[in-house]
C-alpha cells in the first residue's frame, strides 16, 4: 500500500503542478481575454459600419440587377436589330422609277431605296450597341462572382462569430463584454475550485503516505483516493481559439486594404460603369429606334414621292389645257371683234370722212398670258410603280 500511495502522491503532485501552469496560463488567457474584449470594444463600431456598408453594398447590386436587366436589353437589341433588317429588306426590293432614274441622271447607280441610305453607319452602331451589351454581361458576371465571395465572406463570419461569441451584430458590444466577462469570472471559479480540489488532494495523499510509513499496518482507506487519479480540466481555450478566429477574419476582412474595402470599391466602380454603359446602350438603342422609325417613314414618304408627282402632273396638264382653252378664246373674242369691226366699216366707215374718225381705224386689243415661272418637266412614271403605290 505504501508503494501505492507514493504513487499516488507523485501523480497528485504532478497534477496539481499541472493544474498550476493550466491556471497560470488561463490567468494569462484572462488578461489576454479582458485585451480582447477592450479590442472587441473598440472594434465593434468599425465591425458595425463594414456590416451595414456590405448590406448597402448588397442593395446597390440588387438595385443594379433590378435596373438593369442584360436579358431584356438583350432582347430590346434584338427586337430593334430585326426591324431594322426588315425595313432594310423592304427598301432593297423598292426600285425607284426608272422615270426618276432617267430624270435624275442616276441610270448605273442607285437602283433602289436601300442606295439612298448609309447602312454601313447603321451596321456599326449596331456593332457599338452589342460591344455594349457584352460589356454589359461582362460586368454582371463580375458582380455575380463578387457578390458570391461577398456571401461566402459573411456566411463564414457569422458561422464564426455564432460559435466563439454567440453574440448578435444588433446587440451593443458593451453588453457583450459584460455577459462574456461574467462567463470568464465563473470559469476562473471553478478552476480554482479544482485546483484547491487538487492541493487538498495532494495535502491528503501526503498526510496518508506518512501514516502510512510510520504505521505500515494501520488501516488505510484510499478507495476516494484512487477515483480521484483522473481528474477532468475545464479551461476556456477552445472558446479562445475560437476568438482569435473570429477576429482574425474580422481584422482581414474590416482592415484597410481588406476584403470590405476590396469589395467595397469594385461594387462601386461596377456601379459607376454599369451607369456608364447602361446611359451609351440607352443612347444607341434609342438612334436605333429612331433610325428604324425614320426608314419606315422613309419608305412611306416614297410612296407619296409618287402620288405627288401624280398629283403635280395632273395639276400641270390642267393647267396647260386651261392655257390653251384661254388663248383659244382669246383669239376667237379678237376675230370676233375684228370681223365686226370690219363689217361696220364697209356699211358705215368708207362714207365718212378720215379726218372725223380717224380714231375708228384703230385694231382691236389683242390679249394673252404671261406665265410668271415655267414649270419644270416632271420624271414621266410607269403605270406600274403608280399602281403599285395606289393599292398600298
Amino acid at each position: 500500500m505504501e508503494q501505492e500511495l507514493i504513487e499516488l502522491l507523485l501523480f497528485a503532485k504532478k497534477a496539481l503542478s499541472r493544474g498550476q501552469a493550466i491556471c497560470a496560463q488561463a490567468n494569462e488567457f484572462s488578461n489576454e481575454s479582458d485585451q480582447h474584449t477592450e479590442l472587441i470594444e473598440r472594434t465593434w463600431p468599425k465591425i458595425l459600419f463594414v456590416r451595414n456598408h456590405i448590406l448597402i453594398q448588397l442593395s446597390t447590386l440588387e438595385r443594379i440587377r433590378e435596373f438593369l436587366s442584360v436579358k431584356i436589353e438583350e432582347e430590346t437589341f434584338a427586337k430593334v436589330s430585326m426591324d431594322l433588317q426588315n425595313i432594310f429588306q423592304v427598301l432593297e426590293g423598292y426600285h425607284i422609277d426608272e422615270g426618276i432614274l432617267k430624270y435624275n441622271n442616276e441610270q448605273s447607280k442607285q437602283k433602289t431605296l436601300f442606295d439612298y441610305i448609309d447602312h454601313q453607319s447603321v451596321l456599326e452602331l449596331q456593332k457599338l450597341a452589342d460591344d455594349e451589351i457584352g460589356e454589359i454581361e461582362k460586368l454582371c458576371s463580375s458582380l455575380m462572382s463578387t457578390a458570391k465571395t461577398l456571401s461566402n465572406t459573411i456566411s463564414e463570419l457569422a458561422s464564426l462569430q455564432e460559435s466563439a461569441l454567440s453574440i448578435s451584430l444588433d446587440e451593443s458590444a458593451s453588453a457583450f463584454s459584460d455577459e462574456k466577462a461574467h462567463i470568464r469570472e465563473n470559469i476562473i471559479s471553478k478552476m480554482a475550485e479544482i485546483l484547491t480540489s487538487l492541493t487538498n488532494h495532494y495535502d491528503q495523499l501526503g498526510e496518508a503516505t506518512r501514516l502510512c510509513q510510520s504505521d505500515p499496518d494501520a488501516p488505510l482507506d484510499i478507495t476516494g483516493m484512487r477515483n480521484k487519479k483522473t481528474i477532468k480540466h475545464v479551461f476556456y481555450s477552445s472558446v479562445q481559439e475560437e476568438l482569435l478566429k473570429v477576429l482574425l477574419q474580422l481584422e482581414k476582412f474590416s482592415t484597410p486594404g481588406g476584403q470590405a474595402d476590396t469589395i467595397s470599391e469594385k461594387m462601386i466602380t461596377a456601379e459607376s460603369e454599369m451607369k456608364s454603359h447602361e446611359q451609351n446602350l440607352g443612347a444607341f438603342f434609342k438612334e436605333l429606334q429612331s433610325l428604324a422609325d425614320w426608314y419606315k417613314e422613309y419608305t412611306a414618304s416614297y410612296s407619296h414621292l409618287v402620288l405627288e408627282i401624280e398629283r403635280r402632273r395632273k395639276a400641270m396638264e390642267k393647267q396647260d389645257d386651261l392655257y390653251h382653252e384661254l388663248i383659244k378664246s382669246f383669239e376667237e373674242s379678237y376675230n370676233d371683234e375684228l370681223q365686226e369691226r370690219n363689217r361696220w366699216f364697209a356699211q358705215h366707215g368708207e362714207y365718212l370722212p378720215a379726218d372725223l374718225c380717224q380714231f375708228m381705224m384703230d385694231p382691236p386689243s389683242r390679249l394673252s398670258i404671261q406665265i410668271d415661272e415655267q414649270p419644270k418637266r416632271l420624271p414621266e412614271l410607269s403605270k406600274t410603280t403608280v399602281k403599285k403605290v395606289y393599292n398600298i
